[in-house]
């Protein structure tokens, strides 16, 4: 029998893949023989969770944790210690550490090397080999094997068709892992042969909004059947496939892809409305002035948290831990600066400090820090809020999609009388998908337009003869072009979008597309709102001049459930927010907008331009 045919029927650790005792050290096999300096002195591997003695000796935490259980001297030099003697090593050596890279335990299934602090996220969400039951197992399937191999079971699985009866049904439904408020879920969503997720999504990576997020859920898709899954919540994991760090376009490609079963992980930010009304003096506001706040700062590359003070606002606010990497601090992009400039980006503060930070201990899992005060000054309550996701402090930042733009052109075309264009349309104010320009989905290749060769799908037409389409209905806009067609010769104002499809299917924009379209283009609405009683309005914002992508507009990320944004129904993820009561948010730093919104009181009028997102 192989190791990984062995490993099925026992308990393995979920941290390194191995068996050992419940309190025993993780054990890893590692890619390439690690130095002597490195080395636990008691169980002769490389350090795991390392801890330093007062007579300057360094072992794994569990080891000397274990050993002092027996005996109260350190086991080199014999002298009395107590594991109360014992602290943290220094990040330096814990990073050294982390960065030791080992090979996946499950050999049969999965060559893949990596660091040792990802193997934990790996084996959870992304080893073909990592061990698995039967999403039918609630129904007595047995099947418990490979992940590479379920979806292979589960066209076979007995229990595959047994939905139909209500005890059955019963079952299926607890069976199904709730999305938490507050937390990273893993699901799974069926899908039948052909069947969409049926959802539209914005972000990415390579956009203002960093992750990836559902936008809008359609009523015929696998996503709505389950029931689950809703707007606003971020997709970091799709059937291993890793979104946090994939561009809008590449997260596409990713969710687009078929399978039987879809494995998602996601993130759902919680409900201002679960926490009690914050009172003076009670558990959301300090009673301790900002002076208070005291931390050690540590220029790595990079800022990370190396303590907390005792006493200070910091610790017992409890959210910030030790080696925390700070990425901004009040929406001031600090991922690469020095401990001297975050130190003074805190003592400018007047009242409040909002941290961005990547916490490796829980990898990829989004980690939510408001304000040091523990006052809700995010977006729920008119500010700004972040989900923020570990990431390697060497990668790139990608170039932003939003720095291009399309450009006007003019095209003339001759044609007979009672021919027709031979393009078809779509788009236009109250479509199916909200107001848009109107643009070509599909040219008839030996239509008068085809046959010039000139546009292409995607292409916006703005106006026809010196008729004017934008702002039209789709069907005034059918109108318009086919009353103009009567003439022979057609002058057609068009921007030449940069997005295009080939091949007879019809073109289907992206959020990107949308993104690009000039000022003239866009289609304002206006959006009321009034405060919930803890003072959320139940959104959080990204971009502004300073965005670390360039001069961007101000997006709205993520609308909360159950908040005064999500009821209302008409902002979604992705729009961008032109004004607050009438105050613009143009050309205007993050930390501006968030103060905008932060003093707008009672009605809050919101002029909003609303791009569709990309449907998978």
């Amino acid at each position: 029998m192989s190791l990984s045919r062995a490993r099925l029927d026992a308990g393995v650790c979920a941290t390194c893949g191995q068996l050992h005792e419940a309190n025993g050290t993780h054990l890893y096999d590692y890619h390439q023989q690690v130095d002597e300096d490195l080395m636990c002195l008691i169980c002769l591997q490389p350090l795991v969770g390392p801890v330093d003695t007062t007579c300057g000796h360094t072992f794994c935490g569990r080891c000397i944790h274990n050993y002092l259980a027996l005996q109260q001297r350190c086991p080199i030099d014999r002298n009395a210690l107590t594991i109360a003697q014992c602290q943290p090593s220094s990040i330096l050596v814990r990073r050294l550490l982390d960065k030791l890279l080992v090979v996946c335990p499950n050999v049969d299934y999965c060559e893949e090397v990596l660091t040792r602090c990802e193997l934990e996220a790996h084996l959870l969400h992304r080893c073909r080999g990592a061990v698995t039951r039967c999403i039918k197992s609630s129904l007595g399937c047995t099947f418990q094997g490979p992940r590479s191999a379920l979806q292979s079971h589960l066209w076979e699985c007995p229990y595959r068709d047994q939905n139909a009866g209500q005890m059955e049904f019963m079952f299926c439904w607890i069976s199904k892992n709730p999305v938490t408020e507050g937390e990273v879920s893993t699901i799974e969503v069926q899908r039948q042969e052909g069947e969409t997720l049926g959802i539209s999504v914005v972000g990415g990576c390579d956009t203002p909004l960093v992750c990836t997020v559902i936008q809008e859920v359609f009523p015929d898709g696998a996503v709505a059947h389950d029931e689950r899954l809703m707007a606003g919540d971020q997709i970091l994991e799709v059937n291993g496939e890793d979104l946090t760090q994939a561009t809008h376009h590449q997260a596409v490609a990713i969710l687009a892809q078929f399978f039987p079963v879809c494995r998602l992980t996601v993130y759902r930010e919680r409900a201002e409305e679960n926490r009690p009304i914050e009172k003076e003096g009670e558990e959301y506001c300090s009673p301790f002035p900002f002076q208070s706040i005291s931390m050690f700062i540590q220029n790595g590359p990079g800022v990370y948290i190396l303590t907390l003070i005792r006493g200070s606002l910091a610790e017992l606010d409890g959210r910030l831990k030790m080696d925390d990497r700070v990425l901004e601090i009040n929406g001031q992009d600090v991922s690469y600066g020095t401990q001297e400039q975050a130190a003074a980006l805190i003592v400018a503060s007047p009242a409040r400090v909002q941290f961005v930070v990547a916490r490796r201990s829980r990898p990829q899992t989004p980690d939510i820090i408001r304000s040091a005060t523990g006052d809700s000054c995010g977006g729920d309550s008119g500010g700004s809020k972040y989900s923020v996701f570990s990431h390697s402090s060497d990668l790139e930042k990608p170039i932003s999609p939003l720095c291009f733009v399309c450009h006007e052109k003019i095209v003339t075309i001759h044609k007979e009388a009672s021919e027709s264009l031979g393009v078809s349309i779509a788009g236009g104010l109250g479509s199916q998908r909200g107001d848009t320009p109107i643009y070509i989905t599909n040219i008839n290749p030996v239509g008068c337009v085809g046959r010039t060769n000139v546009l292409k799908k995607g292409d916006v037409l703005l106006s026809i003869n010196s008729d004017n389409l934008l702002h039209l209905s789709h069907p005034d806009s059918v109108r318009q072009i086919r009353k103009s067609s009567e003439a022979k010769v057609l002058a057609l104002r068009v921007y030449d979008a940069r997005e295009t499809s080939q091949g007879d299917q019809n073109f289907v924009p992206s959020w990107i597309y949308w993104l690009q379209m000039p000022t003239a283009c866009r289609i304002v609405k206006t959006i009321t709102l009034l405060r919930s009683p803890t003072g959320s309005l139940g959104f959080s914002i990204v971009g502004g001049m300073d965005c670390s992508h360039g001069n961007l507009p101000i997006f709205v990320k993520s609308v909360v459930p159950d908040t005064p944004a999500a009821k209302d129904r008409r902002l979604k993820c992705g729009d961008v927010l032109l004004s607050v009561n009438d105050q613009s948010l143009r050309s205007v730093a993050h930390s501006a907008a968030v103060a905008v919104l932060k003093l707008a009181d009672g009605a809050i009028t919101l002029s909003v331009v609303s791009w569709p997102g990309t449907v998978v």
